[in-house]
This record gives structure tokens, C-alpha cells and sequence, in this order.
């Protein structure tokens, strides 16, 4: 399915290069402001007011000013619905979710975004907080998805809300205006879970412009084809967990497309407060009398004062905007630049919500929770580099990335230790780290001398690859037409020759795997062993996804194509006889053989052990690597399917 996407911007009462607006003044105490209108004469006090009035029409009109951005994913599809989606329900089981929401909370981690200049209370639509929460609930330590976990949790885990309460630099607190670019290592976190156990629903008619849920209004903004536009109170969205609609052949239909967005609008209690302090300021102006107009001064209160001069301020920034500025910033920014310099006066009241159906809309269902469950959590929650490659990252001395954002540039890119000192200033416009002091500038190969505080370009290679110990690095480049790596002692001299494609290191040896198919081994000194017959050699679930942790051995091949199983000392443990040897998916201790028939057109199979011993002879046509439902080995004897629990197999037909 492909999706396009739009974003357009809507900015209802703003009039651009309108009349310069007042600068802001400070707001004055009540009682002062009170007392210094009372101590004018009539003719001067209504002379004021006057002016004043004429400020706070201008800021009650500054007032109907709202600002919405509309983003939207869609489908780009539409059909003719035919039959009815279920109906919508509930069906996670809650002790299920507080189950795995306990997994959840046990499993969380943190990464860490290093922005030098970060501010807290800057509000920003799409961009990361300073701490990203991820947990590892769903995944086994190979990075494999239990399913049982994941289809249950997955639709809960947005509504999942991680309090930072305490940091932690070092095993010791630190206060959060002192975070800097220092690489905290755990953070105290209260973890919170609120899901739906019963709903209600309320249905929108495409006829109308407007529908009631428990005294708040829906406006329907627009319902065009399948797409409906909805205006929905916070207090309303923030409860709906579903949405439905019915064509006109009364078919159900799911949604195939939401998105939302806040909607900035100048608070009520601040629209409230103005028209307040006009009233009192037009009853004062019909008085003739002075000691009258003094007594309903006193109806003024701080709230309406503080309303009219923010309301001042963020209608000198409304009168200063150009179509220029706006156009510079685009949409994001500027809606984000709206958001942070009005922040006194503006809140989002409502949510602008674009929801998408497969077929035309009659009616929309929007069901909406009446009844939770709460779960909560409090951990010491971990920093873990969890999902790179740990090439990327030393744990004692990492290197990291950050950024600085710099008015007319943009955000620039430096480098910083973990004790939050900066190693290379933020400068460059793209970089990319490979390796811990290794970094791809504007795609070209640096390393980082942190000592020096330099970076140094190595244009002799394309990219850095891994270290197989201490100043031995692997790095790739250009050979004729191919890409290659080699073995390089402090990026200068060249230990093994540009002529492989990978290198593997397991224990005490490394296996370089030639761009020729042939396979040589060496010591950790990089001294060649003997390969006793072995042309090429691979870890033997290195070709399978599984959970299952498998003993360190591998399979060789010689010349003739023959394998062969070895041990993590490179002992070889079978004759190289084998036309195959391979994993079970659930089984770590036996192996599937195979070796030709006598007249070579087709495979006997059998069972090696984890020390090569063949365990039963080799007279079966087939042994599957899975087990069946039940857990049995599935084979082929004569001809006939059979399946036998892997004790009882060896049992049978053990040697």
C-alpha cells in the first residue's frame, strides 16, 4: 500500500502586517492599577479607558486567532466496500497486559539524545525528548520477536508514560539543569499504564456540522468521499480508542489512515478574562457619576490584567509576522515558533483529527473509553546502546555525537566524551559514526585523535569496518572493481592484504572469507593456520533465525565439496563425507546429516551429535528441521511420513 503525504497549514484570524501593536508592559499589581485609575478625575479616567478599550478590542479580535496544521499519511486507496469489518471490541485480556506490562517495565532501557543546545520547556511537534524509553519486552537475546508478547502489548505501548524523576552521572544524582551533554547512566522513572476495559460510542452524521458527547462539541470540519476532517475537544480525543464508519450499503468498515494534531487556539480563560475587563471598562464609561465609576473599578482583577498584557505581547509578535517570515519557516516551524512565543495566552483545546476509510462515509462510530485500568511501575531504568552493533560504542571511553542548533545555519554536528567535555566542536553538517573513534564526514572516512582533538581524514579507505584487537582495525576500499577489506595496524601499515570480504573472529582464531570463495584461518597474531583439508568454513546456525543458543561449532568443506563438523578448536570432529550438515530450529545437540545414495541421485539423511558421533544410521529419505505442533521430529522412512519425539527416534534407530 502506498502512502502519500500532505501537510498544510490554516491560520484563522491573523492579519498580517496589520497595525503595529503596543509593546508589552509589565503587569501591575491589581490594587495599584485600581487605586491609579481611581485617583484620575472623570473626564481623565474616561479619557483612558477609552484608549484601553480600544486595546482590548483589538485584542479580543487578536483573540478568535487559531492555528492549525494539518499532516496526513494516506493510503492513496480507495474501493467499494463490500463486507462488514468486525465490530469493534475489546478483547485484551488485563491480567495478560499487567503481565507483560510487568516484563515491560523490567526490560526498559533509555538512549540518549546529546543536543548542546537543549531546552526543556521549548515546545517542538516532531522532535525527540531528551531521553527515548525502549524496552526489549518482546524480544529474546537474539533479537527474535515472541509473538505471544508482542500481538498482546504492541497496541498498548504508546499509551505507556515514562516520568523522569531522578538522573544519575557516575552512581551519583544529578539535578536536570545540570545534564548537559554528560552520558547519564540511569534515570529513576516512573512508568505508567492506562488502558481501556469498557467504551461507549458516539456516532458523527456526514449531514452535520456538528455532534454532542457529554457536553462537548464535535465539530465535523469536512467529510469528503472517505476522509473525514474533526474537530475534537482534548477532553474528548484523549479518551477515543477507535474509529468505524458505514458506507452507504450500511457496510463496516476499520480505518486504513489517522492522523492528528493539536490545534493552537487562545485559551478561553484568556478570551474570558478580556471580555470581562471590557464590560467593567464600558459600564465605567456610561457613568456620570465619579465615586461610581471608582466603586466599579474594584471589579477588576489580576487574572483580566495579566490576560491583557500577554495578550499584548503575543499581539506584537502577531502585527510584526510577514508572509516572508512565514514562508522562510515553513509550516513545522512555524506553527513550533506560534506555539513557544505564545505560550502565556495558548493551549491546545482541541485536536485536529484526519481519519481515512476504505469506501465512502455515511456515518462515522468513534468509540471512547468509560472505564480503565491503571498499572504503575517505579524503576532505576538503564542506559544501553542496545540496538547498535557494539563496534559503534565503548563502554569506558565512548565517543558521541552531538548537535548544536545555530540560527541561519541550522543544526551543526560535533563530538563529546561521556563526561560531557566537547572533543570536536558541532560544525559539521553531516556525520555519521562507524566506529567508536572512527566517523563518516560528509561520506569520507575520518578518524578521531581525541588526544589531539582533531579529526583526521583517511582517504586510503572507504569505510571502517571493525577492530579485531587493540590498533588492528578492518577497513574497506576500492580494488579494481570490487570492494574489499584488510587487515591495518594504526591505519598505516597493512597486516592482511586487501583480498577479503569479511572477517569473523571467534574465540582464539579469525576467519578471513576471501573474495575468491576459499577461506583461511588465522591465529590472533595473524599468523596462518593450517587448514587440514578446509577450503571454506561457517558457524553452523550462522545461515538460521532461532532462539536457541547453539554450541560454538562449524561446518567445513574441502575441495570436493565434502563437509565436516569442527569443534571451537578447529578439531575436526566427522570425516568430510557430508553433503550437508545442518541446525534444528528447537534442537542445540543434534545435528541433520546428509550423504549421497549410491547411485548419487539423492540424499540419505541421519543424525550427527554435538561431538560428530553419528547417532542413527543414515537410511531416512527426509528429517524436517522443525518440529510439529507437538513437538516431534517429522521424517521419511520408506517412503511414509512419520514423527517421533527426538528421545524416542534415537531410541528406535540409535546405533
Amino acid at each position: 500500500m502506498k502512502y502519500k503525504f500532505t501537510l498544510s497549514l490554516f491560520i484563522i484570524g491573523l492579519f498580517l502586517n496589520s497595525c503595529g501593536g503596543q509593546g508589552p508592559e509589565k503587569t501591575k499589581k491589581a490594587k495599584e492599577y485600581i487605586s491609579s485609575l481611581q485617583a484620575m478625575k472623570l473626564d481623565d479616567l474616561k479619557r483612558q479607558l477609552k484608549k484601553d478599550t480600544t486595546l482590548l478590542n483589538k485584542l479580543i479580535k487578536t483573540a478568535s486567532f487559531s492555528i492549525q496544521l494539518t499532516s496526513h499519511f494516506s493510503s492513496g486507496e480507495k474501493s467499494t466496500a463490500q463486507k462488514s469489518d468486525a465490530e469493534f471490541s475489546l478483547n485484551a485480556d488485563p491480567s495478560k497486559v499487567a503481565e507483560i506490562f510487568d516484563a515491560y517495565c523490567k526490560q526498559l532501557y533509555f538512549n540518549q539524545d546529546f543536543n548542546g543546545t537543549y531546552k526543556e520547556d521549548k515546545f517542538s511537534l516532531y522532535a525527540r525528548g531528551r531521553f527515548e524509553f525502549e524496552s526489549r519486552y518482546s524480544l529474546t537475546d537474539n533479537n527474535h520477536i515472541i509473538k505471544t508478547r508482542d500481538s498482546v502489548f504492541k497496541p498498548f505501548e504508546p499509551a505507556v508514560e515514562t516520568i523522569e524523576k531522578s538522573y544519575f552521572f557516575k552512581g551519583k544524582k544529578l539535578a536536570k539543569n545540570e545534564i548537559g551533554l554528560k552520558r547519564i547512566d540511569s534515570i529513576e522513572t516512573e512508568i505508567k499504564l492506562k488502558f481501556p476495559v469498557d467504551f461507549e460510542k458516539f456516532t458523527i452524521e456526514k449531514s452535520k456540522k456538528n455532534t454532542s458527547y457529554k457536553n462537548q462539541n464535535v465539530e465535523i470540519e469536512n467529510i469528503k468521499a472517505n476522509v473525514a476532517q474533526l474537530k475534537i475537544p482534548i477532553a474528548v480525543y484523549t479518551d477515543i480508542i477507535g474509529y468505524q464508519a458505514y458506507n452507504s450499503q450500511n457496510v463496516r468498515m476499520n480505518s486504513s489512515a489517522l492522523s492528528s494534531t493539536p490545534m493552537l487556539e487562545i485559551r478561553k480563560d484568556v478570551q474570558r478574562n478580556l471580555k470581562e475587563l471590557l464590560g467593567i471598562f464600558s459600564d465605567v464609561l456610561k457613568e456620570d457619576d465619579v465615586n461610581d465609576a471608582r466603586q466599579l473599578l474594584n471589579k477588576i482583577n489580576q487574572d483580566q490584567l495579566t490576560a491583557k498584557d500577554d495578550m499584548v505581547e503575543f499581539n506584537g509578535y502577531i502585527s510584526g509576522l510577514s508572509k516572508e517570515h512565514i514562508k522562510e519557516l515553513g509550516d513545522i516551524a512555524f506553527y513550533e515558533e506560534v506555539a513557544n512565543t505564545g505560550k502565556k495566552v495558548i493551549s491546545a483545546e482541541n485536536q485536529f483529527v484526519i481519519v481515512e476509510f476504505p469506501d465512502d462515509i455515511k456515518t462515522i462510530d468513534v468509540f471512547v473509553a468509560t472505564k480503565f485500568k491503571s498499572l504503575q511501575n517505579t524503576r532505576i531504568v538503564k542506559f544501553i546502546n542496545h540496538y547498535l552493533d557494539v563496534k559503534y560504542f565503548d563502554v569506558n571511553q565512548p565517543n558521541i555525537i552531538y548537535n548544536n542548533y545555530e540560527k541561519d545555519k541550522g543544526i551543526r554536528y560535533g563530538i563529546s566524551n561521556k563526561d560531557g567535555d566537547i572533543i570536536i566542536a558541532a560544525q559539521f553538517e553531516k556525520i555519521k559514526q562507524v566506529g567508536n573513534a572512527y566517523f563518516l564526514v560528509d561520506d569520507k572516512l575520518h578518524w578521531l585523535d581525541v588526544s589531539g582533538k582533531k579529526m583526521k581524514a583517511l582517504p586510503q579507505f572507504q569505510n571502517y569496518v571493525q577492530t579485531i584487537k587493540p590498533g588492528y582495525d578492518v577497513f574497506e576500499k576500492t580494488i579494481g572493481d570490487e570492494s574489499a577489506v584488510g587487515v591495518v595496524l594504526n591505519r598505516d601499515k597493512v597486516v592482511l592484504p586487501f583480498a577479503y570480504h569479511r572477517f569473523d573472529k571467534y574465540g582464539n582464531f579469525i576467519i578471513g572469507h576471501k573474495n575468491s570463495d576459499v577461506d583461511e584461518i588465522y591465529d590472533l597474531n595473524f599468523k596462518r593456520i593450517p587448514g587440514n583439508e578446509i577450503k571454506t568454513i561457517q558457524t553452523i546456525n550462522e545461515f538460521i533465525a532461532s532462539d536457541v543458543k547453539y554450541p560454538l561449532l562449524f561446518v567445513a568443506e574441502n575441495d570436493q565439496k565434502k563437509k565436516a563438523l569442527t569443534d571451537k578448536n578447529l578439531k575436526i570432529l566427522t570425516p568430510f563425507k557430508y553433503e550437508f550438515i545442518s541446525p534444528f530450529f528447537e534442537i542445540k545437540d543434534y545435528y541433520i546429516a546428509g550423504i549421497r545414495t549410491p547411485d548419487g541421485s539423492n540424499y540419505l539423511y541421519g543424525l550427527l551429535s554435538k561431538n560428530g558421533k553419528e547417532v542413527v544410521p543414515f537410511i531416512f529419505e527426509h528429517i524436517n528441521e522443525e518440529l510439529d505442533p507437538s513437538g516431534k521430529l517429522k521424517y521419511r522412512l520408506k517412503n511414509k511420513a512419520q514423527a517421533l519425539k527426538i528421545e524416542t527416534f534415537i531410541k528406535t534407530f540409535g546405533k
